[in-house]
């Protein structure tokens, strides 16, 4: 059985990333929920010249106390090709505060603004906040090391009924035979920026991205009746005006250096 991604066939009816070490299933106390996302992108020309630099900023920063791992990925497939990205997981508000200041005192900034910033175009900078309840990311199925992302743009002024049909489907996938070794999803949601939803399933290979012969409609379907699986699904589709799907790959020369035994 391939894997798919919880919602590919919601995505599709209305118009899913991160590899970590820590995990959360129905049997251990989730991780901490957020995680620091920068996104940038290189200038045109200077890619190359990018990847060494960030490739140097990670070892500097692995080598001189950095408290916080960083993983970096860039799109294989979407509308923006040319895109990184560093996160870093797991972590509390608290945990930031004392992230921030031990950051401010060091010279990783300075570090990456002399070897890595001149080949950057611009910015983002975000947190996500991972719904563990509502995910189903067993030990191992986040090594990717592709991580397929469909990204829903909330609709200002969204209801409750979308949010409480988005746990239905959890709640129904994880209790039924949908949660398995080989289907895996994770929620989490932008802090900053526009409003953002997202849920993210890693795969190991691209044959693993495949659609599965039964769609998830189909088994909300045999779970529920087609009348209440069409209602579910509209009212979770109610909540956003457009999605986006983007595969990316871990690229491990520009995320933080493994420590070696």
């Amino acid at each position: 059985m391939k894997k798919t991604s919880l919602l590919v066939t919601v995505a599709a009816s209305f118009a899913l990333f991160t590899p970590i070490s820590l995990f959360a299933d129905d049997h251990e106390e989730a991780p901490p929920a957020l995680s620091d996302v920068w996104i940038m992108v290189p200038k045109k020309g200077m890619e190359a010249e990018f990847a060494a630099g960030a490739k140097a900023h990670m070892a500097y920063r692995a080598e001189n106390g950095d408290e916080r791992s960083w993983d970096g990925f860039r799109v294989v497939l979407g509308d923006k090709i040319n895109v990184i990205q560093f996160r870093s997981c797991c972590f509390d508000w608290a945990d930031q505060d004392a992230f921030a200041e031990a950051d401010a005192s060091s010279d990783f900034g300075k570090h990456w603004n002399e070897n890595v910033h001149q080949y950057v175009d611009h910015y983002h900078h975000y947190f996500d906040e991972m719904d563990w309840e509502h995910s189903h990311w067993p030990e191992g199925q986040g090594a990717g090391p592709y991580y397929g992302v469909t990204t829903w743009d909330v609709r200002e002024g969204r209801g409750p009924e979308s949010s409480e049909a988005q746990k239905a489907m959890s709640k129904m996938a994880k209790e039924g035979s949908w949660a398995s070794d080989d289907n895996n999803w994770l929620w989490h949601r932008r802090i900053g920026g526009s409003d953002k939803q997202m849920i993210v399933s890693s795969y190991a290979t691209y044959a693993d991205m495949a659609p599965p012969e039964k769609s998830f409609y189909d088994f909300a379907v045999e779970e529920m009746g087609e009348e209440k699986a069409g209602e579910m699904f509209d009212a979770f589709g109610s909540g956003f005006t457009g999605s986006d799907y983007t595969v990316w790959v871990h690229d491990p020369e520009i995320s933080s250096p493994e420590d070696e035994e």
